[in-house]
């Protein structure tokens, strides 16, 4: 299924265990899709180091990667990572990608984290979090924070056009942030495996419906594709159903 993508979020974890994975990726790079190596912060609770890192993008062949960054802490924290260690990824031939960070609760703090990225000449790539971003508007409901924030940046005349934004994940079914952020035209890519896993646990997205999904994401399974049945075809048909009805939004 990910193949039928042309951006790919492949995780940094996945790259250092997996040669099978790793390939597939370089595979896909071959053919001009566009590769973003994660750098294990979410899955692992702090990121690889970053000789790491350069060593895992080289084996997935990735064009970017993402710099260390700090989930709830001081966005000075991945602010000054990111300072250490741009000229060396960049050196080494990779897009930069930056993931603005900050303190729960402050927007003041997450805002620092994005200006810099924004005006840094280095970064390429801006990461729009589905945690930083609603840890930094606790008044917003979580499943709109990104929208509210992308709006918040255009009205302030912060948002840099010149950038590309990826929004990492979803915190719903994708037609509730994804045509909003297409309509501001701040969205570059997404990564998500809610039409997959959503298919995974039978659930077939309803397009006559406000949300697509029907439940809520934190009652699906944390998500663990080993569980999955590769050989039902039911499920399959309902994976490929939700996947057409995601990329539609961007036609």
């Amino acid at each position: 299924y990910a193949s039928q993508s042309t951006k790919h979020l492949c995780l940094a974890h996945l790259v250092d265990s997996s040669d099978e994975y790793a390939n597939f990726y370089k595979r896909m790079r071959a053919r001009g899709d566009y590769i973003i190596c994660d750098n294990g912060a979410f899955e692992l609770g702090e990121s690889y180091a970053p000789e790491k890192l350069l060593a895992l993008g080289h084996k997935c062949g990735a064009n970017a990667i993402v710099l260390p960054d700090y989930p709830a802490k001081d966005s000075l924290k991945t602010i000054d990572a990111a300072k250490e260690w741009l000229p060396i990824i960049k050196q080494d031939g990779f897009d930069a990608f930056f993931c603005p960070q900050g303190i729960k609760g402050s927007l003041t703090d997450w805002l620092r984290g994005y200006d810099f990225a924004a005006n840094n000449p280095d970064i390429d790539i801006i990461g729009m979090s589905i945690l930083a971003i609603p840890n930094a508007l606790p008044h917003i409901d979580y499943t709109y924070a990104r929208v509210v924030m992308s709006q918040l940046l255009l009205s302030m005349q912060r948002f840099n056009t010149n950038k590309k934004h990826h929004y990492l994940g979803l915190n719903a079914s994708p037609n509730i942030e994804i045509p909003s952020l297409i309509n501001m035209q701040t969205i570059w890519s997404c990564d998500s495996s809610n039409p997959v896993w959503s298919g995974v646990n039978g659930h077939r997205y309803n397009p006559t419906s406000l949300d697509w999904l029907y439940i809520k994401k934190q009652f699906l399974p944390h998500v663990d594709f080993n569980i999955a049945n590769p050989t039902l075809e039911r499920t399959h048909e309902i994976i490929q159903h939700n996947i057409d009805l995601t990329k539609g939004l961007f036609v």
